[in-house]
């Protein structure tokens, strides 16, 4: 392996010689490079271990790297930091954590090497060897990296290079670190697993805090399943009401800046803004401690009145409060303060709640997190399952007691009642009655709740639903981002919900919602095209949350494209495509484009013609 020894020169000096055996092997040619500074010789080092010992592509001996393929900003340390610093997706301290990451764990490998295809160039051997030294602990300092360290840092360097082709021209062709064979998560090395709380032992935990206040945000947790940052971040004006139950909104969270101070911003992803019902009990409590505070105060204060510090809570409240558990009760368990959540997860599990209702209290933005995180946990559910598909097998099996205790005792009579479909016979179609012209003239003749927005009006039947869909229009409408786009305030007013306004009837347009109307998230692209089939417009990939009475830009499907003649045109086309698949409306706007083009063809003009004709 190659390594550095130095000799003094005659004129005082050090010369540090990087010397190894081509190749690895023993019978390698001997082979060195000189240098008079020791960090170049070190990086120098790495590069050939790196390249397994190999000269390092592009390094010309006594001379270094070519240099018209090494332009400063090309290279690897430069361009990294600069794609950290586009993360405007990222959090501050995020970005920070970023930029600590490259600088120890990717420059001592690629910080001589550009990101550009050619001599000198990061490749794809070059980035398995890397991460092969971090999980074997041939690094500075002898350390093995867990495999989901490994993971995360692969990643990261993925996400720079594949900006590097992404630039515009390109800096490469491929991603090399594409095909990257990877540690396995369920090797050797175990990360910290979850701790699931009983019932009983959380109530042991509760009692052994002694700071009232902390108890209190505590019990929060608990029956919210909220993140230490979400429920932290809590205020009076996030109390509300959904169905007619107490519920509460999580609409803010704790989080730091790249100097490490905190600040209230946007939860941690997009399904994260949610409402969740909560417990009469809880509501009352919540709303005690919203007495006398302004709307936008928090609800839980730590004892010099500003935000709870999750290090000073859990050194100065949680831990003792585990030992002294453990001491009365002898409690085992040392659980983190988030297993609460994960405890809420797994007492929701055992209740029977479904994944999907799960995932969306817990705020996941895939049912795939919910499930990875605690589909073990359904293993418990076994008995329920079999026994569950055997009264569905069995229509002489009683009831399997679970279902009975869940309200459904009734069940059985009724699937009796209903009649049975014979093979063969035309299939049965039930058809939507719910707003039959009878029920809808009924619902425009009574009072109805306005909400307008977006430069329309939307009427519901009850206070409640209007309300509930002027706040999530608000809350999925990016204000901020408006003004930065340089819209006046008349044209972001115009696109808040306001009201409900009250009226005696509606005469208006559209239907009068007797409940929330669906909404979904919808991407959408399209592009214009010339007599000649050379583009004319175009607007890159868009999302947004559209909802059901947007029925002009509303869908269900995961992707539709059309494509046509643009208006008062014959000649020249349009293609549009949108759906709730991100990646299967990439591929639809491909298709649509194609169907559009060939619409400018002058053959298909005659086609038309002689079809006309």
């Amino acid at each position: 392996m190659a390594y550095i020894k130095e000799r003094k020169r005659k004129d005082g000096g050090i010369s540090y010689y990087v010397r190894w055996r081509a190749g690895g092997s023993r019978t390698g040619s001997n082979e060195h490079e000189i240098f008079t500074d020791g960090d170049m010789a070190k990086r120098f080092r790495d590069l050939v271990r790196g390249h397994g010992e190999q000269w390092p592509p592009g390094w010309i001996p006594r001379q270094g790297f070519i240099a018209d393929l090494r332009t400063p900003e090309e290279m690897f340390e430069p361009f990294a930091m600069k794609q950290v610093k586009l993360r405007t997706g990222a959090q501050g301290d995020t970005r920070s954590k970023y930029t600590k990451l490259v600088a120890q764990h990717m420059v001592p490998w690629f910080g001589a090497y550009t990101v550009r295809d050619g001599e000198g160039a990061i490749t794809r051997e070059m980035v398995q060897r890397w991460v092969d030294d971090l999980a074997e602990g041939r690094n500075e300092k002898n350390f093995k990296y867990a495999p989901k360290t490994v993971l995360n840092l692969h990643g990261l360097l993925s996400s720079i290079m594949q900006a590097a082709v992404d630039a515009e021209p390109p800096l490469r062709a491929t991603n090399p670190c594409a095909h990257t064979s990877l540690p396995r998560l369920d090797g050797d090395d175990v990360d910290e697993e979850m701790v699931f709380l009983e019932r009983e032992e959380f109530a042991q935990i509760l009692e052994c805090m002694e700071d009232e206040e902390a108890r209190a945000l505590l019990e929060c947790i608990g029956e919210t399943g909220g993140r230490w940052g979400e429920v932290t971040a809590l205020q009076p004006r996030d109390l509300r009401r959904r169905n007619g139950r107490p519920a509460l909104r999580i609409q803010r969270a704790w989080k730091r800046d790249e100097n490490g101070k905190p600040y209230l911003g946007a939860p941690k992803t997009k399904k994260s803004r949610r409402t969740m019902v909560i417990t009469h009990e809880l509501d009352r409590m919540l709303r005690r401690r919203a007495q006398g505070k302004s709307k936008d105060a928090l609800l839980f204060t730590s004892p010099m009145g500003g935000q709870w510090d999750a290090g000073t809570f859990r050194r100065l409240r949680w831990v003792p409060a585990i030992e002294l558990a453990a001491e009365r009760f002898g409690l085992i368990k040392r659980p983190r303060i988030h297993d609460i959540r994960h405890s809420h997860a797994a007492w929701l599990i055992a209740a029977k709640v479904p994944l999907p209702a799960i995932q969306t209290r817990l705020g996941h933005e895939s049912i795939t997190t919910t499930v990875d995180r605690y589909g073990h946990l359904l293993d418990a559910l076994d008995d329920e399952v079999m026994a569950a598909v055997a009264w569905a097998m069995d229509p002489t099996a009683p009831l399997p007691v679970f279902l009975a205790q869940s309200g459904l005792a009734g069940a059985g009579e009724a699937a009796t009642a209903m009649p049975h479909q014979n093979h063969g016979a035309a299939l049965v179609v039930w058809h939507d009655a719910s707003n039959t012209p009878q029920v809808e003239a009924e619902r425009r003749s009574s009072p109805a709740f306005v909400v307008s927005l977006d430069g329309r009006e939307v009427a519901f039947a009850t206070r409640e639903h209007a309300e509930q869909v002027r706040e999530q229009w608000n809350v999925d409408t990016d204000f901020h981002a408006l003004r930065t786009a340089g819209w006046s305030e008349d044209e972001i007013a115009q696109q808040a919900a306001t009201g409900p306004e009250e009226r005696l009837a509606w005469n208006g347009e559209g239907r009068v919602w007797d409940r929330v109307p669906d909404r979904r998230f919808v991407y959408y692209q399209w592009a214009e095209f010339q007599p000649d089939g050379s583009p004319d417009q175009s607007a890159p990939l868009q999302s947004a949350w559209i909802w059901e009475f947007e029925d002009d830009t509303y869908t269900t499907k995961p992707a539709e494209w059309m494509t046509g003649y643009r208006a008062g045109c014959s000649t020249s086309a349009e293609a549009q495509a949108r759906g709730t698949d991100e990646e299967a409306v990439r591929i639809a706007f491909v298709q649509a484009c194609a169907q559009a083009k060939a619409l400018c063809d002058p053959s298909s003009h005659m086609e038309l013609a002689t079809a006309a004709a």
